[in-house]
């Protein structure tokens, strides 16, 4: 019996420290959430098989060889959660080598972090070209302290083209929904 390969790719999750990257990807993976903070030196770096019975409906691939190919073989994203620190980012360059997509995170609390998306933005480009990515808002569950406004973040979105979502890895919230949609966005890049 020959052994399916799955279709597989590289995901990044940038943005500052402290925004949530390794909660959110904790909880989409692992289904677990730490309130302990923890700086990432470097990268994290973790695999999941997308479920893909949630969305392959979602899926416009023309080739319809190619979408059964992908269904029946299913689809796994290693994801790297890259440290946040702006001046150890030198060192890490090559973490986004090869990505297929990505996560620009920021944290409502924290408008610095907002301010600095342009940042990742670039970042991203530069060293992984044109991929699909979503910005993503983190840290709803604590919305009284919001310090970035909901408009605020859809038009950064709409500047650059992408899809804006506001995440809780605390709570859960949204955490399935913003892996899925990237996977979708991912997946219809695929020729």
């Amino acid at each position: 019996m020959t052994k399916k390969i799955s279709y597989r790719g590289k995901c990044i999750l940038c943005g500052d420290p402290g925004v949530g990257k390794t909660s959110l990807l904790a909880q989409y993976v692992d289904g677990k959430f730490s309130d302990e903070y923890h700086q990432t030196i470097g990268a994290n770096f973790l695999i999941k098989e997308i479920d893909l019975s949630n969305i392959i409906g979602e899926l416009n691939i023309k080739n319809l060889k190619l979408k059964e190919d992908i269904k029946g073989k299913g689809f796994k994203l290693y994801f790297w959660d890259l440290g946040g620190q702006h001046d150890k980012l030198f060192s890490n360059e090559y973490y986004f080598v090869q990505a297929v997509g990505g996560f620009i995170i920021y944290d409502i609390l924290n408008k610095e972090s907002f301010n600095n998306i342009d940042f990742w933005i670039s970042k991203v480009r530069e060293l992984s070209g044109e991929i699909p990515f979503i910005i993503v808002g983190n840290k709803i569950d604590k919305n009284q302290e919001r310090q970035v406004e909901i408009e605020e973040a859809k038009q950064k979105a709409k500047q650059y083209g992408v899809e804006y979502i506001e995440t809780s890895a605390k709570s859960n919230k949204n955490v399935n929904k913003a892996f899925e949609n990237l996977s979708i966005k991912i997946l219809n890049t695929l020729k």
